[in-house]
């Protein structure tokens, strides 16, 4: 009977023991498991690797230990477990679109993103059943990333389906208007203003198709109503500007030229924009000067302001002052076309024939379809 009541209390003694056991293993999985969805990366990896030190095979541990490990940008121990979790013929879609997602960079951990790596993974996340529109979000970003701008339009397409993020219409939209698909990125950008009619962006985009078309009077509506939500927005006001002087109405563009300069005297488009109404719509060519010069004092580079004032001083006969001109145009870029032309013409206002013909040779040379030069360069030379 001893025997017997001392057997029994070693098993239930035994049973008790591997239950404490069983416990407190279960325990640390569900801390580390509250830690990861918490934030607490750090502590979560830590109780992962006392459960694992003693189970290595715990496959929930391992499994958001990666996660915890990729959340920490720790790669290299992120990739140990997964072919640990490979080797055991565990091949988990969510760890393959975290680890895709960490190479897009959106975090900014690294110097630039890592498209290839990034497809490779979101792809087989894809494949191994994931289909949210976060994960077509990101493949999209990185097909985008590696210039395949069909299919990522096709992946932003399946996000907008599946999730209607309004940051996936204006990406989708991005991809249609930067292939010249303009009434395509159009429709996608009036659904995304239904779902954020806040967002100025949308109305920048949108009026900067509209210039780009030559519908001036949509380009007005739609920067106008993007104006009026964020006044500041400096770029708003520019391209609203020029809706207005590519619609004649000159009093509006000049009015927001200069709000623009008064509220970043450093955008000198915006003189030099005051100094083209000025010289060929008023024909004040004392302020067009004055606004030329003050585009080329915020931009010494800034070519068109140089011609302009090239061909101002040329119409008004200052030949060497055009000239003068043309030439600061030329230090700037030694090749452009229209600014060897505009020299020639001055040397033919001076009389200075070879001269006038050296530099109608290196306009063709540089621009064979100008056909006013090669017309130009015949006549002087049949002379």
């Amino acid at each position: 009977m001893g025997k017997k009541l001392t057997g029994l209390l070693l098993l239930l003694m035994l049973i008790i023991l591997c239950t404490s056991v069983v416990s407190a293993e279960n325990s640390l999985l569900i801390q580390g498991i509250s830690d990861y969805y918490n934030g607490n990366y750090k502590q979560a990896v830590e109780n992962f690797e006392k459960l694992l030190a003693d189970d290595r095979e715990n496959i929930d541990a391992v499994y958001y230990q990666t996660l915890a490990f990729l959340e920490l940008n720790d790669i290299a121990r992120a990739r140990e477990n997964i072919s640990f979790l490979n080797e055991r013929g565990y091949n988990v879609g969510m760890i393959h679109w975290k680890l895709g997602e960490l190479y897009l960079n959106k975090n900014q951990y690294y110097d630039s993103p890592f498209y290839n790596e990034a497809k490779k993974e979101l792809e087989k996340a894809r494949e191994l059943g994931i289909s949210t529109a976060g994960l077509h979000s990101y493949l999209a970003l990185a097909y985008q990333g590696l210039g395949y701008i069909e299919k990522a339009a096709e992946e932003f397409e399946l996000a907008i389906e599946k999730g209607q993020l309004i940051d996936d219409y204006i990406s989708l939209a991005s991809i249609y208007k930067e292939t010249g698909k303009y009434d395509r990125a159009l429709e996608i950008y009036e659904k995304a203003v239904q779902e954020s009619p806040d967002n100025v962006s949308i109305y920048l985009n949108m009026g900067d198709i509209y210039l780009e078309k030559g519908e001036y009077s949509r380009a007005i509506d739609v920067l106008k109503k993007g104006v009026n939500l964020k006044s500041s927005m400096v770029a708003l006001k520019m391209n609203l500007a020029l809706a207005y002087m590519h619609n004649e109405d000159f009093e509006e563009a000049k009015k927001y030229f200069m709000e623009v300069i008064d509220d970043n005297e450093n955008i000198y488009q915006a003189y030099f924009y005051l100094g083209e109404i000025y010289n060929k719509i008023e024909n004040n060519h004392e302020l067009a000067v004055n606004y030329y010069d003050q585009a080329i004092s915020y931009n010494k580079n800034y070519v068109r302001a140089y011609l302009a004032l090239g061909d101002l001083y040329l119409e008004r006969e200052e030949t060497y002052k055009a000239m003068a001109q043309y030439l600061k145009a030329l230090e700037n870029n030694e090749n452009y076309p229209d600014a060897h032309f505009r020299l020639a013409l001055a040397y033919i206002q001076m009389d200075m024939k070879t001269a006038a013909i050296e530099e109608l040779r290196k306009t063709i040379h540089l621009d064979n379809t100008n056909n006013e030069a090669r017309l130009l360069l015949n006549k002087l030379q049949e002379e």
